[in-house]
């Protein structure tokens, strides 16, 4: 199986797909170019990982750019954060 076909075809900017939810959580995020992931925390720390295209991050003290396959950012719990699409992007979060 591919994480990529776990995702169903859309129109919405962004959107989203846990695949695992047990003890941890692994969620599937799909981001349209330009789209933005509004500002949000995380209860938990959390790993993102770019699956495919390229995304920014943005926390009010750091940026990140994700641009390369399988590039990660870690997102500590509690700090307020989004995400924007700079091309069609599809993430992995694990919490």
């Amino acid at each position: 199986m591919n994480l990529i076909d776990l995702l169903l075809p859309t129109e919405k900017a962004v959107t989203t797909k846990n695949i695992l939810k047990e003890k941890g959580m692994a969620t599937l995020i799909q981001i349209k170019k330009g789209a933005v992931l509004r500002e949000h925390q995380s209860m938990t720390d959390a790993l993102l990982v770019l699956v495919s295209g390229k995304v920014v991050y943005e926390e009010k003290e750091r940026k990140e750019f994700l641009l390369e396959t399988l590039d990660i950012v870690h997102i500590p719990a509690k700090i307020t954060h989004k995400v924007i699409g700079e091309e069609n992007s599809v993430l992995l979060l694990i919490q």
